[in-house]
């Protein structure tokens, strides 16, 4: 393998990410979050058991611990049944870039949580991090003075997307202590399927007790919206996640980290195209110092 194969891996998934929740933006519009969620950890739960099946890891689980399956399951369900929810319900209303930004302050979310569950302590580095992240979000997320605010995407209020997405955010970093805990004796592609097979289930009950079974079929029977739903299923969270794998294994921990965190730079691009928008320099240096963050909050020197 060539000497930076894990860190183009990470960009590769990075900017996968990008691209699908880029496509998954019509059909949140039109058959809503919880939905599209559930449409989305289906065909990649069916994708992934197949990758189980023709790994011949097909009987991990089986003699799997049940402290580490109930970890795993926690992490399905906070991470992916409510953050993903929260994530695409953002993706509706600010759009894909600024709902990407957000996830920069996983990390953060990650760190407060690992304090809290696993009794560890803040280094200075890492709150400066931290404090790093927020301000390159607020830089981007706060209209520059004497500007009005951008418009909703998909209805409803910015505040509302913005919270959306900062639960998004919550989720995805308490999901990835919960998940990294009980991975420690379950290898990363049973426990993925088995953590994605529990966030269906969740989505299946929260939708048939919202009454919004019937958007799914809709959904479904669309056939361009499946189209745009299953191929953007496969490259994002099938694809971009192998690729996310690959590169935690190839790349060193804060290296793979802090380019994992790139999706908003690929974001930035991608909406601005879409858009026919002027990219604002505030929106740039926002983007790339939330990421220098990121890097501080993941190890990363500057010497």
């Amino acid at each position: 393998m060539g000497e930076f194969t894990g860190e183009l891996a990470c960009l590769l998934g990075a900017g996968m990410w990008a691209v699908a929740v880029a496509i998954f933006r019509r059909p949140i519009q039109q058959f809503g979050a919880p939905a599209v969620n559930l449409v989305k950890s289906v065909i990649a739960t069916l994708l992934l058991g197949l990758t189980v099946v023709v790994t011949g890891q097909a009987g991990v689980l089986a003699g799997a611990g049940a402290v580490p399956l109930g970890l795993i399951a926690a992490s399905g369900l906070i991470g992916l049944t409510l953050g993903d929810t929260a994530l695409f319900a953002a993706v509706g209303r600010i759009g894909p870039y600024r709902t990407m930004l957000l996830q920069t302050l996983a990390p953060v979310f990650t760190a407060l949580f690992a304090v809290l569950w696993l009794d560890t302590v803040p280094t200075g580095r890492e709150i400066l991090g931290a404090f790093v992240i927020l301000s390159g979000v607020l830089m981007v997320i706060t209209p520059a003075r004497g500007s009005a605010p951008g418009p909703v995407a998909g209805g409803g209020s910015l505040r509302t997307g913005y919270l959306f997405g900062i639960l998004s955010a919550l989720g995805q970093g308490v999901g990835i202590v919960l998940a990294k805990d009980g991975m420690e004796t379950i290898p990363f592609v049973p426990a993925t399927f088995f953590r994605l097979v529990v966030a269906a289930a969740g989505l299946v009950i929260l939708t048939a007790m919202s009454g919004r079974l019937r958007r799914v079929l809709h959904a479904v029977r669309d056939r361009r919206s499946l189209g745009r739903m299953a191929g953007a299923s496969f490259l994002g969270t099938y694809l971009a996640m192998m690729c996310m794998m690959a590169g935690v294994w190839l790349a060193p921990p804060a290296v793979s980290a802090t380019l994992l965190s790139t999706t908003p730079v690929f974001s930035l691009f991608i909406d601005a195209k879409a858009t026919r928008e002027k990219i604002a320099p505030r929106k740039i240096l926002g983007t790339f110092i939330a990421i220098l963050g990121v890097a501080l909050l993941a190890g990363i020197g500057l010497s």
